[in-house]
């Protein structure tokens, strides 16, 4: 990506390798920790140590050097980094990715931040890649992951997706059209 996607108040910027660490201890040792991975409430998604973070989101995911395999964004908030979300390999025959996204705090929650930069990577994945559907499984037990997805246009759907294995044995499938 060449520039940055924005809207009046926040901004995607893709992520590098000095956003690693930041990225990471938002997802496995920040006070939203509980709320995705982990006992008591996820005891069947561990949380990752580094090694195995590292092994998921290798180099491209950070340099931009193979975006169609996937890329991290971070997300800034009046400047100031506030999480990050991530698309996965876009299947060039389908035109389809997995996201993910977590925010670095649980006071950024329940402001629409995670809606609003989930509306931006999907404009960002239609203008430059054609995408034409987008999936993200959440646990039916993290409500406001669902109901921010919800709000950015995400739908449940019982379809079969090929060599998707989700993260969560109750994980949601959801999908958003965007073509």
């Amino acid at each position: 990506m060449e520039k940055q996607l924005t809207t009046k108040i926040l901004t995607l910027r893709p992520a590098n390798l000095q956003d690693k660490k930041s990225i990471y201890m938002w997802l496995a040792h920040s006070n939203l920790t509980d709320e995705m991975l982990g006992a008591p409430n996820f005891p069947e998604v561990p949380i990752p140590t580094w090694e195995e973070f590292n092994e998921d989101y290798k180099a491209h995911y950070f340099d931009g050097s193979h975006p169609l395999k996937g890329q991290c964004f971070i997300i800034t908030y009046n400047g100031n980094k506030i999480g990050q979300i991530n698309h996965n390999e876009i299947d060039p025959i389908t035109q389809s990715t997995e996201i993910d996204i977590w925010l670095a705090d649980r006071v950024l929650t329940g402001k629409g931040y995670g809606t609003g930069a989930i509306k931006l990577l999907s404009e960002y994945l239609v203008q430059y890649f054609e995408c034409k559907t987008i999936y993200i499984a959440p646990s039916k037990r993290n409500l406001k992951a669902i109901r921010a997805y919800i709000k950015a246009g995400f739908k449940e759907t019982k379809e079969h997706l090929e060599n998707f294995v989700p993260d969560y044995e109750d994980a949601i499938v959801m999908v958003k059209r965007l073509l």
